[in-house]
Order: structure tokens, then sequence, then C-alpha cells
């Protein structure tokens, strides 16, 4: 059953549950219309024998009285009225002696009702070699001389009631096959369209396996069960495996490309040196153009690695409580030690502000921040890291008053491998604002940036408002 599918697998479970169902109706039925039967034939057989107990006297002579039946009895006569019943539907009532012995009436017991104890007003059940019966006695209240006793007994075979239950166990075996085989039907009918829109996810992601096609969908009609919710979230799936499997192609290629220039300047520079014996001096110059280039190479690799891990392990970076302006004031005496090209760094950060996040991902954010705000500084010009409280926020910036960035590059800027100004491309792997921006995001919120051409750049981060723990 393991390798069936699921629709077999709900009709087997189905038609099992049906049956067992079924079973179990048909004992309750067979049960109850026994007892109903039962009790039917119990009580007709009662009311027949309290009929005749009326029908019965004891006589000291015998009176002509049209048909009735006169029997002699001691010294005077039991007189049976002609209504008296003998038969009644089945039922055979006789008049007996108290030592069982048989007077008056008939009985399917003949000959047998001496070996049975009377038992008065009450209903039995006995079976004989023969069938069952039903049995009733009842006591005349008739004085007799010498003080014996008159009993009726009624006496009903069960074959009435088995007859009729073996009818009614015929049509239900008739009858239930073809009620169970309709309700299979329906439900496998029934089960085939509950499970198109699944076939149709299932033929959807075969053809992307086949063929790499993330454009596929599933198409189907608007629902809200649950396998209509499935297709909504596999065609969701499918919106996010395609941005992400486009995304990995570009990074794959703008990677390609990126490492394609160091990797191509090592291996001219070898070849180059390798062309003939040189001087000491140029192959120190080849080494160290060398190891430029490898150098780069690894921030590179580095860089790649930081977006592919925040990407794919966002959880490896936990959230906990910090203080942002401690963090801040390090990070800018850390990179204030760079100096490159007489640019000075200065600090205004406002103390105690503590948000939540994570130290090490804040640190290189803000690292990277003030590295490009270095590459794209002017000469002697100024870096000014801050920190402070704005309308219930955390507010972390960068300014500079560098080459700044034109208008309608400014929604590139944070893409991957995108550089503005590519006289200074070599300094920077491309990457630097991306992974920013990307840290940013795993804190719930974005860098913004505010810059013009010329008169330099501003790069702000807001916490919202449940990230930031405030002092007050």
């Amino acid at each position: 059953m393991k390798n069936c599918g699921i629709r077999l697998k709900l009709i087997l479970w189905f038609s099992l549950i049906l049956v067992t169902i079924v079973g179990v109706t048909m004992m309750t039925v067979f049960s109850a219309s026994k007892a109903v039967l039962l009790g039917a034939i119990r009580d007709h057989l009662v009311s027949t024998v309290e009929e005749n107990a009326d029908n019965v006297r004891y006589a000291a002579a015998a009176v002509d009285r049209g048909d009735n039946v006169y029997i002699p009895w001691e010294d005077g006569y039991l007189e049976i009225d002609l209504d008296f019943i003998t038969v009644a539907d089945e039922a055979q009532i006789a008049l007996c002696a108290g030592d069982g012995t048989l007077i008056y009436g008939e009985s399917p017991l003949r000959g047998q009702t001496e070996q049975i104890p009377f038992l008065r007003d009450r209903t039995r059940s006995m079976r004989t070699e023969a069938a069952s019966y039903e049995i009733y006695d009842r006591q005349l209240d008739i004085p007799l001389p010498g003080g014996q006793s008159l009993w009726l007994r009624g006496v009903v075979p069960e074959t009435d009631s088995e007859m009729q239950l073996g009818q009614i166990a015929r049509r239900t075996l008739l009858f239930l096959p073809l009620l169970i085989l309709l309700s299979v039907l329906l439900v496998w009918l029934l089960a085939g369209r509950l499970l198109a829109p699944i076939r149709k996810i299932e033929e959807t992601a075969e053809r992307i396996s086949r063929g790499d096609d993330l454009k596929q969908r599933i198409t189907v009609s608007p629902s809200s069960d649950e396998v209509g919710r499935l297709a909504v979230v596999f065609n969701r799936m499918l919106d996010r495996l395609e941005r992400s499997f486009e995304a990995e192609k570009q990074f794959t290629s703008d990677a390609s490309h990126e490492l394609r220039t160091p990797v191509s300047v090592i291996l001219a520079q070898t070849e180059y040196t390798l062309e003939k014996r040189r001087g000491a001096e140029e192959y120190i110059e080849a080494l160290e153009v060398v190891q430029k280039q490898g150098r780069r190479m690894e921030a590179l690799v580095d860089d790649m690695l930081a977006c592919t891990h925040m990407e794919q392990n966002p959880q490896r970076y936990p959230m906990e409580p910090l203080d942002l302006s401690g963090l801040a004031a390090e990070t800018a005496a850390q990179m204030a030690l760079i100096g490159t090209g007489g640019i000075t760094l200065a600090t205004e950060i406002e103390s105690g502000i503590r948000i939540t996040g994570n130290r090490a991902l804040l640190a290189r954010l803000m690292q990277n921040l003030i590295s490009n705000a270095y590459r794209y500084g002017k000469e002697n010009g100024h870096i000014l890291v801050g920190v402070r409280r704005e309308d219930g926020q955390a507010v972390l910036s960068v300014r500079d008053d560098g080459i700044g960035i034109p208008e309608e590059e400014q929604d590139r800027i944070f893409n991957r491998f995108y550089r503005g100004d590519l006289s200074r491309s070599e300094q920077g792997t491309g990457l630097g604002l991306s992974i920013a921006q990307k840290i940013a995001e795993l804190h719930g919120t974005v860098i913004r940036v505010e810059s013009e051409a010329g008169r330099g750049s501003t790069f702000s981060v807001r916490f919202a408002a449940e990230n930031a723990l405030m002092n007050p």
C-alpha cells in the first residue's frame, strides 16, 4: 500500500471504513429486529393465553351449553368454552394438569410437557433438537377439589421471527453491496476532482525538473480549501525560487567577471616575468602585482561568502541588546586609523542609545559605509559618523563631502558589483554597499542615501521602534 497513489489510498481506506460501518450497522439492525420480533411474538403469546384463562371453569355437573366441551375431573367436569383458542398464528395453547399432563388443546411439545416445569406468568425460551420455542405458563385461579392446580401453557416456535430476519438479511445483502459500490464510485470521482490541483503541482514540478523552467505556474480555479491554498503557496515558492535563481545567475556571472580581471592580471604578469631572466627589482615588482591582485581576489571571495551566508543562513546571526553608541564610537576609532588622502574622520554620537541587533554584522555595516566614504571622498575631506535619537528611533549615519552620487545612479549603488566611479573601482570589490544593505534588512530596516554630485553623500539607517531600546 506504500506505493499506492493518494487517490487509491483514499478509496481503500474509505471502503474499509464503509464496510466496517455497514457491518456494525447490520449487526445492530439484526439484533434490534430480532428483539422487536421476539417481543411481538411474546406479547401475542401472552395475550392469547390470558384470553383463554376466562374460558375454563369447574362445574359439578355437565350442563348443555351449545358446543362447550366437558372433561370429567374428579367428581365434576372441566367446562371449556367454545371461545377457547387452541391455535392462533402458530401459537398453540394447551390446558395441563399440575403434573404436566395434557388435558386439552394443542402443543408442539406434546409428550415433553411433563418434563418442563411450569413458571408462573413468565415467558422463556427453550431449544429442542427440532426448533426453538417461546413458552408462557399461566396458572388458573379455579378452586378444584383435592387442591390440585390447572395451567395454561402457550408455545410458539421462533421460526416466524427467524424467517423474517432471513428476509431482512437477504434484502440487505442484495442492497448493501450496490450501495457500497455506488459510494466508492462517487468517492473515486470526488477524489479525482479534489486531487486535480495536486496532479497539476506534480506535472508542473516535473516540467521544471526536466527543463529548469522556473516560469512554470499552476493554474487552478480560485479556492479557499487546503488544496487551493497549497497551489497558491507552491506558486509563491516558484516566484521566490525564480527570483533567487535569477539572482544567483547574475551573481555567478558578475563574480566570474570580477574574478577574471585579477586572474588575467596575475597570469599576464607571471607570463611576462617568466619570458626571460630578469633582475631582482623586476621580480619584486611582479610579486607585488600578484600580491595586490591576490588580496583583491581574497577580499572578493570573502565578500561573496558573506553575501551567501547572510542569504542562506540568517539564523546564524543571533540578535541581542547592544550599545549602538559604544559600537559606533569603537568602529569609528578603528577606521580613523586608515587616514587615506588626508581625510579626517569625526563623530557626533549621543551616548546610551541601545538597540537589538547583531554586533558583528552592525560593525561590518559601519565599516563598509566608512570605507565607501574614504574611497569616494575628496583630498583632505571629512567624514562624520553620527548616532542620535530621532522620533523614537535610533539613527546611524555616515556623511562625507566627497564626489557624491548622481541622482540617476542612486537606485543602483546597492546592486552587487556596481561601481559609480570607474577610476576608483580598483579600490573595492563592488559588494560593500550590497552587504551593508543586506545587514540592514536582517535588522528589519534599510539604508537610505541622500547625495548630490560634487557635494558628498549621507548614508543613514533608522532602526524601527520595536528594535530600539531607547534610554529616557
